[in-house]
């Protein structure tokens, strides 16, 4: 998820994208805005719940839902992505669409118009993936390409311009890559090599990862520093922060260290964290098979299937039962076993292995999808609609 409370930035949350095989073969996943939820299928269908005051549920409405309703359009997504107030969405035969929010072109249409239905992105591109971030979207094409657009602040477009465009433009460097994530002020994409690249505001060098000596703006992808390779489709790009699974497992992170979100403890003071303007390993020694962000916190899949988060945790978005900031991986309180989660502003939802959604946090706009706008501090199941 994005954001930055100057309304710079926003919320860039991360999908985690089905799987495809001769025989498709789909796994559920969700994605959660700042204050609404999304969920893919196994079919293919999208359900959005929490709050729609400009559309981003997708249903031909402006109410906020406090359970699941169907995107209209009987589209079928392959993947999903929710920012602050838009969504995206890539169906099985390729094609883009998005909706919500439209200023600065982010829906990609042409237009700055809101939409409270899909709209299909402009330019014949067939995409693997998108992700929506803060005021802009980006995605990746079934040869590698990539592609943004939306406001184009500090270079975030990638395209070596300062130029907001309505509709796609292509990122420099004829790169391939294997994801793209765009975050509330950077974007960020690991090639299909294993190389991650960001570009966008360097903030004081805190958000490209690319070493203290290299502070600026980058208007075209700049690689990453340190000798991380990274699986492909394993990168998640939050307000301030970015995590990435490198090839031999281990969650790597960098960026702004406050709350803890970095998972590498505390730094030099009482309640200072440390900012990494390198990668480095999170503390823990924890083998990860999935990392999310989200504004100020991260979660992760191990390979053993627990979970774990850390970070703020004023409203229960840890789900480990406290409201205790962690800087280092805690177990969430259930017993359920989650194949994906997702985290948003101040919330994060999981699909168990039985397919059952649960979502723990702020419950603000009923985003928590359980009928209330109570906070949960621990994963509490979704209603059924």
């Amino acid at each position: 998820m994005i954001m930055k409370i100057n309304n710079k930035y926003l919320p860039s949350v991360v999908f985690f994208g089905a799987l495809l095989v001769c025989m498709p073969a789909y796994s559920e996943s969700l994605t959660a805005g700042e204050d609404h939820t999304c969920l893919l299928k196994s079919n293919g269908a999208a359900y959005c719940w929490g709050d729609n005051s400009v559309g981003q549920l997708g249903n031909r409405s402006t109410e906020p839902s406090m359970v699941p309703v169907a995107v209209s359009g009987n589209l079928r997504f392959d993947s999903i992505s929710t920012s602050w107030d838009h969504t995206c969405g890539v169906t099985r035969e390729g094609n883009a669409y998005c909706w919500g929010r439209g200023r600065y072109g982010r829906l990609g249409n042409g237009m700055s118009e809101h939409s409270t239905v899909p709209v299909a992105v402009s330019g014949g591109l067939t995409f693997e993936s998108v992700s929506a971030g803060l005021a802009h979207t980006c995605g990746v094409t079934t040869d590698g390409s990539a592609f943004c657009w939306g406001l184009n602040e500090d270079g975030i477009l990638g395209n070596n311009s300062v130029e907001t465009s309505a509709i796609p433009v292509a990122v420099a460097g004829a790169l391939s890559f294997g994801s793209i994530r765009a975050g509330s002020a950077t974007t960020c994409g690991i090639t299909k090599i294993g190389d991650a690249y960001c570009w966008g505001s360097g903030d004081f060098g805190r958000l490209l990862g690319q070493g203290p000596n290299d502070r600026g703006n980058k208007m075209s992808p700049g690689l990453v520093a340190g000798d991380f390779k990274f699986k492909p489709d394993s990168l998640s790009v939050g307000l301030d922060h970015a995590c990435a699974i490198s090839t031999d497992e281990k969650a790597v992170c960098w960026g702004r260290g406050r709350y803890g979100k970095l998972g590498i403890g505390l730094g030099d003071g009482l309640g200072v964290i440390d900012n990494l303007m390198t990668p480095r390993e999170i503390n823990g020694n924890i083998s990860f098979a999935l990392i999310t962000t989200g504004v100020f916190q991260t979660c992760g899949i191990a390979s053993d299937n627990a979970s774990y988060c850390w970070g703020r945790n004023g409203s229960g978005q840890l789900g480990d039962g406290t409201t205790v900031m962690r800087v280092e991986p805690a177990v969430i309180s259930t017993d359920q076993t989650f194949t994906a989660i997702t985290i948003g502003n101040d919330h994060a939802c999981g699909v168990a292995v039985n397919k059952d959604i649960y979502c723990w946090g702020d419950g603000n706009a009923g985003k928590l999808g359980n009928l209330t706008s109570d906070n949960r501090l621990t994963p509490t199941k979704v209603a059924a609609n």
